[in-house]
């Protein structure tokens, strides 16, 4: 599936971005360690609520980070 390939990929940018690693990303955001680590392989999707929090750490649309923008 598209998606999460884009979604994994700009999860990791914007880690990479922010010189964090997934236990900070789990500190930061309260998402477990887990879901995270299975959103970066591309085994799960996150939940909507899940990837709000994602984009309110990121400070981007939701849009761009699933590959529906690209800017």
């Amino acid at each position: 599936m598209e998606h999460d390939v884009k979604l994994a990929e700009r999860l990791r940018e914007f880690m990479d971005l922010r010189d964090i690693n997934q236990r900070q990303l789990e500190l930061a955001t309260k998402l477990s360690n887990q879901a995270i680590s299975f959103w970066l392989s591309k085994q799960r999707l996150p939940s909507l609520l899940s990837l709000w929090d994602l984009a309110d750490y990121f400070d981007c649309s939701l849009d761009y980070l699933v590959g529906r923008e690209d800017h």
